[in-house]
């Protein structure tokens, strides 16, 4: 009897040490490829910057004035905007692409229909593509120094 209580226990245990080994190998190798996978994905990811404290940066443009598209009787935009910017950098950035930036602009502008600008929703859509712009020609690929773009006077205006 005390013979079949020992081979019991031994079974036991090995039963038990076989259980903690899989599991314990299962996490390590869980944490070997997850944090092999985590850090192949950091050194893929763009570093995002963190936000400095104190009021956003701001940046005033320029007015613009373009015919919408639609012929010669097509209306006109009237369209003054300030963009949000990352940082001072951004901002020194941003003036010395102006040139470009305005060109892109305008192309885009120009390029419009009264329908596709009159609504709110249109309004929305052009902001992004703005904004999309202008950090283009900033070669900014992967970093957005244009956070935001804000209207400050929007007039559609018929001829």
């Amino acid at each position: 009897m005390i013979i079949v209580i020992v081979l019991l226990v031994l079974v036991l245990a090995a039963i038990g040490g076989l259980g903690a080994y899989l599991f314990l190998g299962q996490k390590h190798a869980a944490e070997a490829a997850g944090g092999g996978h985590a850090s192949a994905e950091k050194a893929e990811a763009p570093k995002k910057k963190e936000k400095k404290e104190g009021p956003p940066i701001f940046e005033k443009v320029e007015p613009f004035v373009v015919n919408l598209s639609g012929g010669p009787t097509a209306p006109m935009l009237q369209l003054e905007m300030q963009a949000e910017l990352y940082d001072e950098a951004a901002k020194t950035n941003f003036k010395a692409y102006m040139p470009k930036i305005r060109s892109a602009v305008i192309l885009l502008l120009s390029s419009k229909s009264e329908e596709e600008v009159a609504s709110p929703e249109g309004k929305v859509k052009l902001r992004a593509q703005i904004k999309r712009i202008m950090n283009e020609s900033m070669d900014a690929a992967e970093e957005e120094p244009v956070e935001s773009v804000l209207f400050t006077s929007f007039i559609i205006q018929q001829q």
